[in-house]
């Protein structure tokens, strides 16, 4: 399963940068007000002309909207990287599990070394291999009941092995569509 778009889940990414930008929105104007209060009540306020005083705040907030735009720029970059090697598996892995909802087992997550949940991709590969290998174990000991029945059709009778054959034959054709070879290269194609 690659990966086609940068932004994978654009609602969420723009979702948290919103969040983020709110935040240091915030933070800038507290210390706007902080700092604003601390100039204008302090002990040299009082030695100094208002317009002094008046220029002195101003550049106090100058000072805070460039430090804060920087730092909204740096936040932007970090978060559009961190968003792009965890939001990317995330989608990798939404898709994988739903493939395995209908029924397809096996297959490998393929994921970016230096993406994030890689571990769990590799739990999730285990867990299908796990569903995979049981349900091997399962389709050999139907076949061996179906074999028995075969076997033992004359001292049953003719409805009664016909119903029981079916049933059998069904699950059968479960495994055959949902595991094994065939079954992980659909897996790997979605």
């Amino acid at each position: 399963m690659q990966r086609t778009q940068f932004f994978a889940k654009p609602k969420i990414q723009i979702k948290y940068v919103l969040v983020t930008v709110f935040m240091v929105f915030m933070a800038a104007l507290i210390s706007v007000l902080v700092m604003d209060y601390r100039i204008t009540h302090s002990t040299f306020a009082e030695n100094i002309s208002d317009g002094e005083v008046q220029a002195l705040v101003h550049e106090a907030r100058m000072s805070v909207v460039y430090i804060s735009s920087i730092f909204l720029v740096m936040v932007f970059v970090k978060l559009t990287l961190f968003f792009h090697h965890l939001i990317g598996p995330l989608v990798v892995i939404e898709r994988t599990l739903d493939v395995m909802k209908e029924g397809y087992f096996g297959g490998k997550i393929r994921l970016r070394n230096n993406d994030e949940l890689n571990d769990l991709a590799e739990s999730i590969e285990a867990l299908g291999e796990i569903i995979l290998r049981e349900s091997s174990g399962a389709r050999s000991k139907i076949d061996e009941v179906s074999k028995k029945l075969d076997e033992m059709k004359d001292r049953i009778g003719g409805k009664e092995y016909t119903e029981m054959k079916q049933k059998l034959d069904g699950s059968m054709a479960f495994f055959k569509d949902h595991f094994g070879t065939a079954a992980a290269a659909e897996l790997l194609k979605k």
